[in-house]
């Protein structure tokens, strides 16, 4: 098997796994729904996103100053993953031996385990973002992202409907059910960290010093005054994300003011994941045919659409119903698809920005700056609190409408073929 092929595979089974895992624990429909087990305050369901978030984007820009100068990367995804992955199983078997009944501490060790996880994380997703970039071809990533998205959504319709089947009232008890979910979340990361063990890393020269703090700090700002269409870039992306003001609370929308049943999770997570398939096939395409640009497009428009629809659903006084919850499951659906465009639409736009060498700072200055959009989840339960869930999905679309109207002023990097062009 030549050393492209075993690439794309590893990086395929990486990719599938990660993202099953990322199914069962997910930030829009499980882990909300636990914590709302554990309290009612709406405040600690975003502050959970808002801490996620936060240890996940902010230390990327460390991580990218301390790779600059590593001509081999693949060891720091492998130990990032070995420090953070094996903490979700951990968890599992603490909510079996008894962590529910005290639930203040099951809160405190929920949010401990995923700050540690997706910090070692950020380390991991440094490192991958070059190593990807190395071996995978900028004229068939597309191709990668999008197949390994569609195939993780197909086998995500089955893990919606195990979770559905674990949530339900003919499922196992509390907290086993919850514990059983994110045991099969703890297994999927491990499987990825098998997977990822296969990539073969190709070399390509670094900087001979890594640069001092004092140094680097100038030299980040310089790129961003330098490079307008980065630049550009990151303020679509800072304002697509005020997305997340509302996106933690779409399921408990349903399930408290619609009066849809809990067995409702499985079922929309199941539809985020078609969105999710029917997004990545198109979305691979239209990125390797049409650019990148226009995935971001698409995806800002989609980002528009869900609040719109959510509030038909408040300002209409809908409840309950099978029409209702059919329809409302729109939001899922493009929730899944916009989850599918960060990779094929604003990473690999930021690859293709990024001169050799400097894809971790180009990656790590990018999800660093929008590292500022977690305490947005913070903010739009504390709106929720003091206000309704009309005033929430409004001013999500306000905000989100300015993206997708900056969002066309992205040029096209490639020609047809896969020929780089010049930028601003």
């Amino acid at each position: 098997m030549d050393r492209y092929r075993r690439n794309y595979l590893a990086f395929m089974g990486d990719a599938v796994n990660f993202g099953l895992s990322m199914t069962f624990a997910s930030l829009t429909t499980t882990l909300p729904a636990f914590i709302g087990t554990l309290t009612s305050s709406k405040i600690l369901v975003g502050l959970f996103t808002t801490a996620a978030d936060g240890a996940w984007l902010l230390p990327q820009l460390f991580f990218a100053n301390l790779l600059i100068n590593k001509r081999r990367k693949k060891h720091f995804v492998t130990l990032g993953a070995v420090l953070g992955r094996p903490l979700m199983l951990l968890y599992a078997l603490a909510l079996v031996l008894g962590l529910h009944r005290r639930p203040v501490l099951a809160l405190v060790l929920l949010f401990v385990s995923q700050v540690l996880f997706l910090g070692t994380d950020a380390l991991a997703a440094v490192a991958w973002f070059d190593v990807l970039g190395k071996a995978i071809p900028e004229e068939r990533r597309g191709r990668l992202f999008g197949t390994s998205q569609a195939i993780t959504g197909v086998l995500s319709i089955g893990a919606g409907a195990i979770i559905a089947a674990l949530l339900g009232k003919k499922g196992p008890p509390f907290p086993l059910n919850y514990a059983t979910v994110f045991a099969l979340s703890g297994f999927f990361l491990l499987f990825s960290l098998f997977s990822w063990l296969f990539v073969v890393e190709p070399e390509e020269p670094v900087a001979e010093e890594r640069p001092s703090w004092r140094e680097y700090f100038p030299y980040l700002v310089q790129t961003l005054r330098s490079d307008r269409t980065f630049a550009r870039t990151i303020v679509v992306r800072l304002l697509a994300g005020f997305d997340l003001l509302a996106v933690n609370f779409y399921i408990l929308f349903a399930t408290s003011e619609l009066g849809l049943p809990a067995a409702t999770v499985g079922i929309y997570a199941a539809v985020q994941t078609v969105g999710s398939i029917l997004a990545g096939l198109a979305f691979g395409v239209i990125g390797d045919r049409a650019g990148c640009q226009r995935v971001i497009q698409i995806s800002t428009a989609l980002c528009l659409a869900t609040p719109l629809v959510g509030l038909v659903f408040f300002l209409g006084g809908f409840r309950g119903g099978v029409l209702v919850s059919v329809f409302y499951g729109l939001v899922f659906l493009m929730i899944g698809g916009v989850n599918s465009s960060f990779m094929l639409g604003y990473t690999n736009y930021g690859l293709e920005l990024a001169p050799a060498g400097q894809r971790p700072t180009y990656m790590g200055l990018f999800n660093t700056i929008c590292g500022v959009l977690m305490v947005l989840p913070t903010l739009g339960g504390w709106l929720l609190q003091t206000t309704s869930y009309g005033v929430l999905f409004g001013l999500t679309a306000a905000v989100v409408a300015v993206s997708h109207l900056l969002s066309w002023r992205l040029p096209a990097l490639r020609r047809p073929g896969g020929a780089a062009e010049p930028t601003a």
